[in-house]
């Protein structure tokens, strides 16, 4: 089993317009449990207001599976984003 951790970076809380980015992947039987294991420190890392529009999410792929080809669709929003 291959599980990747993917950051979702949201321009506000509505989640409408979010950028997915990879933040790692593992491979193996326990891959899973290894990243639920991860993601409370990973949220906790993360600024009180960013809580609010970033999101961390495991996804699990098969074998025999590609990985996702996450694309955001271009967007131009005038807006500096800091973590």
């Amino acid at each position: 089993m291959t599980v990747f951790l993917l950051l979702y970076l949201c321009a506000d809380a509505t989640r409408t317009d979010c950028q997915v980015v990879k933040a790692n992947s593992r491979n193996g039987p326990l891959s899973y449990e290894q990243f639920k294991g991860l993601a409370p420190g990973l949220i906790e890392a993360l600024t009180a207001p960013n809580r609010k529009r970033h999101r961390f999410v495991c996804e699990t792929q098969g074998n025999d599976a590609k990985p996702a080809k996450h694309k955001a669709p271009p967007a131009f929003i005038h807006q500096s984003f800091r973590m």
